[in-house]
């Protein structure tokens, strides 16, 4: 009987390490995903403002895009927890 209720606090611990990991790659999946489409977006308005509809947009474009993008998820990474906070002191929520 012991054996099954030291597996049992064991299977709690274990799920609650579960749901942490799935709250952390949450967070990344959530803000890779929105700093890709956000520097998709800007990207093509910048590169449109700059050149106008050139023969070589698209390529263009996506230079522009893929240098964003190198430095937006990793930056997007670093400031969402500093954004979260200030939010939640905004809105009042505690952390």
């Amino acid at each position: 009987m012991e054996k099954e209720h030291g597996h049992h606090l064991f299977g709690y611990r274990n799920n609650f390490y579960k749901m942490k990991n799935k709250i952390f790659f949450n967070r990344i999946i959530f803000v890779t995903i929105l700093a890709t489409i956000m520097t998709f977006v800007m990207t093509f308005f910048v590169t449109y403002s700059n050149l106008g509809f050139v023969n070589n947009f698209v390529i263009k474009w996506m230079i522009a895009w893929g240098t964003a993008i190198v430095v937006a998820v990793p930056v997007s990474l670093l400031i969402s927890p500093i954004a979260q906070k200030i939010s939640n002191k905004i809105i009042r929520i505690d952390s």
